[in-house]
């Protein structure tokens, strides 16, 4: 059997640290110590001084990687919790402290990493919910625009049929007005000629009346012949009295010649008076005629100007009309493009809160946030009472919910169609 005689050598010192170390040590780290007591004693024939430090050392060396690797794994422990505020606080040796001083370098920046991220996500947040009102407001009002602009297009389709049909009662009126016109011109004309031949009946009736004071001054002549006659025949006596019934027929017939005469003479100056006052009349209907026509060719020219102003208003409503429609068209892809805008908006909201859920898993302590939500508040659209068509809102896709730092992004629906989602609303 070997004896053993402890050696008395300055570097026995380390003895008492070793029973110390053995006092607290673990289970596997005794194990250790004993497995190089063994290869100490098989190794020598005499144990040392030397030999036992240099297990000794390398059971201080185990213990101290095993203090490190424990650290490191309750570090990442706490890591794979979320717990983002732990820190490594027991001293590693000398070799082993730049990994420490590293890994509490890397919780640092990680978690200066995850607070911005965490006020990012706030930023985000609000603004995504201001997004969404506005698009939700904007939503609105570009219903209630597209619904006034269809009663518009509405209102001007009627006014323009009723405009149009006023420019074809104006083209209308307008010929009945030249025809007007030209009756009106030709019935002067009537008139002139009817005022010229009325003109002659009366110089006519003026040398009629000389005529007839002819004849009566011949009856006149005549019946004073008889009446010498007569005398003469009586002075001859019975020789003469044939002669003096002769002279008295003569005398009885220029008597009836003038008074027939006479009374030729009044009914003609009575003719020629109504002549008179039928030329007059004739004439002052052919005034009054050239005043109608006058005011005839004025009332075409202002149908004609009204029936021009009237068709061209028919045109001008009708390219309003044209613009209104396409303003409308306009508007409807404008409400479709708003209804896809705010389905967006509202995806945006919901992913924005599944990665605050998720960014809420860290324990990363006050969050400052970098972006201040806006005070603004868009003023909500007043309705028309009545009359504007509702239509019902997308509701915002639910985002699916992920494992803690693997985030799924939400796939958002493809917009429709292009012929779908653009011609109509």
């Amino acid at each position: 059997m070997r004896s053993f005689s402890r050696p008395r050598e300055p570097t026995e010192c380390c003895w008492p640290l070793a029973f110390w170390r053995w006092s607290g040590a673990t289970p596997n780290w005794r194990k250790a110590w004993c497995a190089s007591i063994r290869w100490a004693w098989r190794s020598t024939s005499r144990p040392t001084a030397t030999s036992w430090i240099e297990p000794a050392r390398g059971i201080e060396a185990a213990r101290q990687q095993h203090v490190v690797v424990e650290a490191l794994a309750d570090g990442l422990e706490k890591l794979s919790a979320g717990e983002l505020l732990f820190r490594i606080e027991t001293k590693f040796a000398t070799e082993y402290e730049k990994l420490r001083a590293d890994f509490n370098t890397a919780m640092d920046r990680l978690a200066e990493t995850m607070q911005s991220i965490a006020a990012n996500t706030q930023g985000v947040r609000a603004g995504a919910g201001e997004i969404t009102q506005a698009s939700d407001d904007l939503s609105r009002r570009t219903e209630q625009q597209a619904a006034s602009l269809e009663q518009t297009a509405a209102a001007l389709d009627q006014i323009t049929a009723t405009v149009r049909k006023t420019a074809e009662g104006a083209t209308e009126a307008r010929n009945v007005v030249t025809a007007a016109k030209t009756d009106a011109e030709r019935s002067g004309e009537v008139v002139r000629e009817t005022v010229e031949a009325m003109t002659g009946i009366e110089g006519s009736s003026k040398k009629i009346g000389n005529i007839i004071g002819v004849i009566d001054e011949i009856a006149f002549q005549t019946n004073l012949l008889a009446l010498n006659a007569g005398v003469e025949a009586a002075r001859a006596g019975d020789a003469g009295r044939g002669f003096a019934v002769v002279a008295t027929e003569v005398r009885a017939l220029a008597q009836r010649s003038a008074d027939a005469a006479k009374e030729i003479k009044t009914l003609i100056s009575a003719s020629g008076q109504q002549v008179g006052t039928g030329v007059k009349l004739v004439g002052e209907t052919g005034k009054a005629l050239a005043r109608i026509g006058e005011q005839v060719a004025r009332l075409n020219t202002l149908v004609t100007d009204i029936a021009a102003s009237a068709q061209e208003q028919a045109t001008g409503l009708a390219e309003v009309n044209s613009a209104v429609n396409q303003m409308d068209q306009v508007t409807q892809q404008n409400a479709a493009m708003v209804e896809q805008s705010t389905a967006a908006s509202h995806s945006l909201a919901g992913e924005a809160e599944e990665l605050a859920r998720l960014v809420g898993q860290f324990q990363l302590g006050t969050v400052e946030p970098h972006v201040k939500a806006s005070a603004r508040k868009p003023a909500a659209a007043a309705a028309p009472a009545g009359k504007l068509p509702t239509k019902p809102r997308l509701a915002p896709p639910a985002s699916p919910t992920s494992p803690m730092g693997k985030f799924v992004p939400v796939a958002r629906e493809p917009a429709a169609a292009a012929a779908e989602s653009w011609d109509e609303f």
